[in-house]
């Protein structure tokens, strides 16, 4: 205002003219949240100030949640795209629960109005190639305060068991896939081999038997045969198959599959090509296509994330999880049940699979 009115070389409030401040106080007094006092050099709120609470609950009313987005995601961008649609006042991006120095992929848009914020959330919108799933910020509170207590609880546990609270495993890493027939929609039921390669399996362990450990030389024959046997057969899909769908988000570390199962993990060696790989799942048609199937893709986070990393440890280095963790499905994968032992990829299941090549 000093700068507005010449006023710059006024030092004391008693120096400003009196026809600067009448006309001043003039102005203001148009205004309807506010009052002016009789000499024109007071001035306040014509309206209390709403209790904290209050005003909570008014810029949560105006605020979404918008997600799936890229780690390395703009301000600006956003501001940019959603002010398409209305006037946005802010734009937050919350961090990860676990891993604080990452976004956690959903973004906070302040709207100025209510109804704008309303109006937003019935639209079908695609930023950076995904769909976008919009919810009120209260939705993702409650989320959020899941995911905050299952970190919680989980640090709990470790601590209780004398390790170091923070634990140390990457974040961000890991996605999971379901596979779908592309035609009939259901789990994927892979083909198995037709008679001549049941024949062909059947005379290798025959041979494998005459020198000991059949077991294991049988599944170390089919994994090194499988690609030649498989790789042009539509039915039936592969670790390479998958990682040549999935490594164009990203340098895939190791595909965690096994030959005819419906379920498996992708683990990358930077967070944002899962977060690309999840993206595209969602924006694509029901999931990405891998031969004659669909792979829906959802990131796994929070204790599933860090139960995957301590079983891969207590593996001993072994490269495979599978089967331990059982599909949940569903958007904000978190979690997952163990397996019995004796299951594929549990720690009572075959002692070979130390064998699995890194992909």
């Amino acid at each position: 205002m000093r700068g507005h009115l010449n006023l710059t070389e006024v030092k004391k409030a008693d120096d400003v003219p009196d026809c600067t401040l009448k006309a001043v106080a003039q102005t203001l007094r148009t205004s309807s949240s506010l009052k002016v006092s009789e000499d024109g050099k007071k001035v306040g709120r014509s309206t209390k100030l709403l209790e904290p609470e209050e005003l909570i609950e008014q810029l949560d009313s105006r605020t979404i949640a918008a997600s799936p987005l890229e780690l390395n995601v703009q301000r600006e961008a956003l501001e940019a795209f959603f002010g398409q649609y209305a006037k946005v006042n802010s734009v937050r991006l919350p961090r990860h629960v676990v891993q604080r120095k990452y976004f956690c992929g959903t973004a906070l848009i302040e709207f100025s109005a209510v109804e704008d914020a309303q109006t937003v959330l019935e639209q079908s919108l695609v930023f950076a190639g995904a769909e976008l799933e919009l919810k009120p910020k209260k939705d993702f509170d409650v989320i959020r305060e899941k995911e905050v207590e299952e970190f919680e609880r989980n640090r709990s546990i470790t601590t209780s068991n004398g390790s170091n609270a923070e634990e140390k495993h990457p974040k961000g890493l890991l996605v999971a896939f379901k596979l779908k027939s592309a035609s009939a929609g259901d789990s994927a039921e892979q083909n198995g081999p037709d008679e001549k390669k049941t024949a062909e399996m059947k005379m290798t362990k025959k041979v494998d038997d005459k020198h000991g450990s059949p077991i294991d030389k049988v599944v170390e024959k089919e994994n090194k045969s499988s690609i030649s046997i498989y790789k042009d057969d539509m039915n039936v899909v592969l670790r390479e198959d998958l990682k040549d769908v999935f490594k164009k988000f990203g340098t895939v570390k190791y595909v965690d599959f096994r030959i005819r199962e419906d379920k498996g993990y992708i683990r990358f060696e930077q967070p944002e090509a899962a977060q690309k790989a999840h993206a595209a799942s969602v924006s694509a048609e029901g999931g990405l296509v891998v031969k004659n199937f669909i792979a829906n893709v959802e990131p796994v986070t929070g204790v599933a994330e860090s139960e995957y990393w301590s079983l891969l440890r207590g593996n001993q280095g072994k490269h495979r999880v599978g089967n331990h963790f059982h599909w949940r499905g569903g958007k904000n994968y978190r979690g997952g049940k163990r397996g019995r032992d004796g299951e594929n990829g549990s720690p009572g299941g075959r002692p070979n699979e130390a064998k699995r090549a890194r992909a």
